[in-house]
């Protein structure tokens, strides 16, 4: 088993095949195996948190949980709490029933910071996410739109959507995304959730089962990446920060390293595709009201 402190062999692949060296990025100086005051301090102050998770068909789903300051707890340096609510139609639910592998991204859109914790989760009997620590690490701050938490809003008791490909609407909502949340996981290392953000566009729909999107210069981890050369399935949610609603997107996803498309998207340095294989629409995936302060500088 790859030790959580360690690049995974798909990581360390990707690293060959982008040209990428060991100087800057040491494994041991990236990732923490527990969570420091300063995070710690940090989590306590934010309103939402991407949650990555596998269902029992190997699957792989993007999640969000949200709420006011507080909502984020850890209760020691290796135990994460977090609360918020999800939709009984959300696959977290079912998916940490009986506790399995887990990614988290806590993210402020407003200040651009983020902070990646990897472990084992499983859900309270009060609908409590507890995450116990077992990979903690910072991210950079590049193609996070800005956006503040102006309110709350009453919970909603829609149902969900489900289908199988894009209709009409929801290959919209795609196209018209300038954010989302990306799952992905190693069959040993566990999972991870992260961020993908672009201006209105950046993800294409080629046809209703199958979507692609760039990979911009990041941080030169690819974690990722590495995740989907070694388990090329992955999840995708698209929040709509106006209504609150999600939409989850799930399938096996390939890298396209030689792709003359990629052009089409400036600073990109390659492409991904997702096949989908499931779709679901949330009609609530965070009560919070947002309100769009402005692009990241860093899109082209």
């Amino acid at each position: 088993m790859n030790s959580p402190l360690s690049y995974h062999e798909g990581e360390l692949a990707v690293h060959a095949r982008a040209g990428v060296g060991r100087e800057g990025l040491a494994a041991d100086e990236m990732y923490h195996a527990t969570m420091g005051v300063g995070v710690v301090r940090f989590l306590a102050a934010q309103h939402i948190a991407a949650l990555s998770t596998m269902d029992r068909d190997g699957r792989v789903w993007a999640s969000l949980r949200s709420g006011a300051p507080g909502f984020l707890h850890a209760s020691d340096a290796l135990t994460l709490e977090i609360g918020g609510s999800s939709h009984p139609s959300d696959p977290l639910l079912a998916n940490l029933a009986l506790g399995a592998a887990a990614g988290v991204l806590v993210i402020n859109l407003e200040a651009r910071q983020r902070v990646r914790l990897n472990g084992d989760a499983r859900l309270t009997e009060a609908g409590v996410v507890r995450l116990t620590v077992k990979q903690v690490y910072g991210n950079c701050p590049q193609y996070i739109q800005a956006r503040g938490v102006v309110g709350e809003r009453p919970v909603s008791d829609g149902s969900a959507a489900c289908g199988d490909s894009l209709n009409t609407r929801w290959r919209r909502w795609v196209e018209t995304a300038d954010t989302f949340f990306l799952a992905t996981a190693h069959p040993s290392s566990g999972l991870d959730a992260s961020h993908r953000g672009g201006k209105p566009g950046f993800v294409r729909v080629e046809t209703e089962n199958r979507v692609i999107f760039p990979d911009y210069p990041g941080n030169r981890m690819f974690n990722s990446l590495g995740n989907i050369t070694s388990y090329p399935k992955a999840g995708l949610l698209f929040a709509d920060f106006e209504s609150g609603a999600g939409l989850q997107l799930s399938g096996t996803a390939n890298i396209l390293w030689e792709n003359a498309r990629v052009a089409e998207f400036p600073g990109a340095q390659r492409l991904v595709a997702l096949e989908i294989e499931r779709v679901i629409e949330l009609p609530q995936v965070t009560r919070l009201e947002f309100e769009f302060r402005s692009y990241s500088p860093h899109l082209r």
